[in-house]
């Protein structure tokens, strides 16, 4: 990319899209709007990536009971830098969510105009209500889901199923990082706005990415599949299980390989980063 990129957040997404890129990392809040000019009008970025936000640590279970902290870090924020990338002529880029829908949509899953349906989670709601914010600005949004990758670590979706004794079967949209990196560099690079899903096509099941696990990874690997009503039980708040479409972003000939080729190739590659 030509310019200067700089990138807010430094959790797992932001500090890998930082040493992608070159980019300087940046912790300033982004909810601070002298700050956020501060640094912009120093720094002068041609594009900035707004990967900061509150997750929950280790889930989003954490962020139940704390409105304020995540209706900040999550809503408050992102509208405040755009207002401040639009009155600078910056490009920002917005990493969002696909957790704000239940369901496959009738087998055709989610597009990018659909209404979010899911309510479920504090996290779900503040990146919806984001999401429909953001509209407003000339903004790219990126919707991951359940982000998988070949390296280890503890906010990767397959590190974390390792660790559980238990999982429920139920079809899900994901977003393997591999895949990732670079139709997202690409749409930043065109100057795109607007929401993608982000995701490979088809559909990931915990059971089976764990058989797959079993297979190239580690035959003796043991758990046992429940459930959703079961699951919920040790859930504080409930989760979101759905399939998005990814027809937007095969028309602009930037499609992830499907699930069904993208995961035993990830799994392999996970066992040979260990």
């Amino acid at each position: 990319m030509e310019g200067k990129t700089l990138v807010f957040g430094a959790g797992w997404l932001g500090t890998q899209w930082a040493k992608r890129l070159g980019a300087k990392l940046t912790r300033t809040d982004i909810a601070d709007e002298e700050a956020l000019l501060g640094e912009l009008k120093a720094e002068a970025p041609v594009r900035v990536i707004n990967a900061a936000g509150a997750t929950g640590s280790p889930n989003v279970d954490a962020l139940e009971g704390h409105p304020g902290k995540t209706y900040r870090s999550n809503v408050v924020g992102p509208i405040v830098l755009a207002s401040v990338c639009r009155d600078l002529g910056i490009h920002m880029t917005h990493l969002g969510s696909g957790c704000i829908y239940e369901g496959d949509k009738g087998g055709a899953g989610f597009t990018e105009d659909d209404a979010p349906n899911f309510d479920g989670s504090l996290y779900s709601r503040s990146k919806a209500l984001a999401e429909t914010a953001l509209r407003d600005f000339d903004v790219l949004q990126l919707r991951v889901r359940l982000p998988l990758s070949s390296v280890p670590g503890p906010r990767n979706l397959l590190t974390k199923l390792l660790a559980f004794e238990r999982v429920a079967s139920v079809p899900n949209s994901v977003t393997i990082l591999d895949d990732f990196w670079a139709p997202a560099e690409a749409l930043i690079t065109r100057g795109e706005i607007g929401v993608w899903n982000m995701v490979n096509p088809g559909a990931e099941t915990h059971d089976a990415l764990l058989a797959l696990w079993r297979e190239h990874g580690d035959p003796d690997h043991a758990f046992e599949v429940i459930t959703p009503e079961v699951l919920a039980g040790d859930l504080v708040a409930r989760r979101s299980n759905c399939l998005l479409d990814t027809t937007k972003l095969a028309a602009a000939g930037l499609a992830m390989p499907h699930v069904d080729e993208a995961l035993p190739r990830l799994v392999q590659a996970y066992k040979a980063n260990l």
